[in-house]
């Protein structure tokens, strides 16, 4: 498939290249029970479940099944802050159905400019209509939970959260507020993101035409990346995809990376027990696959170089985390997808979905 081939780019064709050297892959990862542990306690204290109190809030009927927004609780409210209860609005995508379960997925939508939309892009009401990949899913017959994330979407502690908002200082400084009380609670940004998506498949647990073996997760961009720790974290999910997603903050926060970075990503002592990318490692032996583009930052110029070393770094991943996946029997539920479709740029192309559906198809679809 031609949207699939791997185009080898030469280095002689590229600007002088930052110097990133990728040597925190050069060590093999070996699993254990005791790092596992420990990178459990870099996402930071996780919160007490509290009683979900469910509610079905707007019901849409569509061709093929039903559209429920719903709304449930996060976390209680925190009286040390003066802050409310975190209830989490969600679309629930539910199938015409006979008396059989059916397979569900947990879609989780990206960050980008318009944090304003969230949960409605990938429900397909709002935003980029190629990342509508909960409605999708949901037209191949899956049970789809879309969720906002917090700090998007009606979720953002600002007036009318739900709408564009001119002034980005205003979003970025209510964002990075609501960081800083989880910090002072020994708490995490990607700690947070981990939790509320737990809270998005004991939402799937409580209906019975779901069934509960066969649970996947998929994420675009920002959505991508909070998806590798979520599924580290909660095995109750059967297989992943991160679309443009994942990435070693070792080299998101390097010196000569693309651009300078917000510390939201960064998870405090990560470095004393090892890497972000062993989140992935424990994910094994169930089914992951991760798209990269071969051109996303661009293809001419300074760009190009970002570009490759983007690149690069998803073939050290892939070489760091096949052998976990093969001693474990599993090698062939690993893949790593370079696309060149639609200039492989940070997208998720009609050919790559496809491949991408058809993955999850034979995975969550089996008898």
């Amino acid at each position: 498939m031609k949207y699939l081939v791997y185009l080898v780019i030469l280095c002689a064709s590229l600007p002088s290249r930052a110097q990133i050297d990728f040597s925190v892959f050069a060590e093999a990862i070996v699993p254990s029970a005791t790092h596992r542990e420990q990178l459990v306690a870099v996402l930071g204290q996780m919160p007490q479940g509290v009683p979900l109190d469910l509610d079905t809030v707007e019901t849409v009927r569509l061709a093929n099944g039903t559209r429920y927004l719903i709304r449930y609780v996060a976390e209680p409210a925190d009286p040390v802050f003066n802050t409310p209860a975190d209830t989490i609005a969600a679309y629930l995508f539910v199938p015409e159905r006979g008396s059989e379960k059916l397979p569900a997925i947990v879609a989780i939508h990206q960050d980008g400019p318009n944090d304003h939309i969230g949960k409605r892009e990938v429900a397909g009401i709002e935003g980029d209509s190629t990342l509508a990949y909960g409605k999708e899913l949901f037209d191949r017959g899956y049970v789809v939970i879309c969720p906002d994330r917090y700090t998007h979407s009606v979720r953002r502690r600002i007036p009318n959260p739900g709408e564009e908002h001119e002034d980005e200082e205003v979003v970025n400084d209510a964002e990075s507020h609501w960081v800083g009380q989880l910090i002072m609670q020994g708490r995490t940004n990607t700690g947070k993101e981990v939790y509320d998506l737990t809270r998005a498949v004991d939402v799937l647990y409580t209906y019975d035409f779901v069934d509960t073996n066969r649970i996947g997760a998929i994420g675009h961009s920002g959505g991508g990346y909070n998806l590798v720790p979520f599924v580290f974290y909660d095995t109750r999910v059967d297989l992943a995809v991160s679309s443009c997603g994942f990435f070693e903050t070792t080299y998101w926060f390097h010196e000569n990376a693309a651009k300078k970075r917000g510390s939201s990503a960064a998870l405090p002592g990560i470095l004393n027990v090892g890497i972000a990318s062993d989140f992935l490692a424990y994910i094994a032996p169930r089914p992951l696959l991760l798209t990269r583009g071969l051109h996303e930052w661009g293809d001419s110029g300074k760009w190009a170089t970002f570009s490759q070393l983007d690149v690069d770094e998803y073939e050290h991943l892939e070489r760091y985390i096949r052998p976990v996946y093969n001693d474990l029997g599993a090698g062939d539920e690993f893949e790593v997808l370079f696309f060149d479709e639609k200039g492989g740029r940070h997208a998720f192309p009609p050919g790559v979905k496809r491949t991408v559906y058809g993955w999850i198809d034979r995975h969550l679809k089996r008898p």
